[in-house]
């Protein structure tokens, strides 16, 4: 078993600016391996799943891509290579090119995963599209983890997933703990 989320020091710079944000509780809650939950949460603290894997470290799948994948109540892992090359909360982080089309986004909805991870900043663009997405996949009892660590060897490998969510937070940002089961 592999730990895949992230947590941050206090000293860490994404937490230094989340604690002078006006919003706290808030800022701190988006800080690190999360779940957004703008509308519904996860109604367990604890799952236990399969996984998807999806490299898309030369690009983001397109429906064509998904064709070639099952994760009807699994979890989607989407292996951009991002948290490995670049620093999380770094410009280059933030700015890496890891979101979906939103055509693609409906395609998978439809297979029913009950998680999307993504060892990157989101699934889409900052701001609005960031939260429409994770509305989106809320509307179908689908939640986003952000921010996961993925590497190779083991990355590819993943069979399953064992996901802890924080529900208390008054946050819209639910901090998780994220552990991978790998194939020998």
């Amino acid at each position: 078993m592999i730990k895949i989320d992230i947590k941050l020091s206090d000293d860490h710079p994404a937490m230094i600016w989340a604690k002078t944000q006006s919003d706290t509780v808030n800022a701190i809650g988006h800080v690190g391996t999360h779940i957004d939950c703008y509308t519904k949460q996860p109604k367990k603290k604890a799952y236990k799943v399969l996984a998807q894997v999806i490299d898309c470290r030369q690009h983001m799948p397109s429906k064509e891509d998904l064709a070639l994948y099952s994760f009807k109540n699994k979890a989607l892992v989407l292996y951009t290579g991002t948290m490995a090359k670049c620093n999380y909360g770094t410009r280059e982080y933030g700015e890496a090119q890891t979101f979906l089309d939103e055509h693609v986004l409906e395609a998978i909805l439809a297979e029913a995963p009950q998680f999307i991870l993504i060892d990157g900043c989101g699934i889409g663009q900052h701001g609005e599209e960031h939260i429409r997405f994770d509305k989106k996949c809320e509307s179908m009892s689908c939640f986003v983890v952000e921010n996961i660590f993925l590497d190779e060897p083991w990355a590819s490998q993943i069979q399953a997933l064992k996901i802890k969510i924080e529900l208390a937070p008054e946050s819209s940002g639910k901090p998780c703990e994220v552990h991978a089961f790998v194939s020998e």
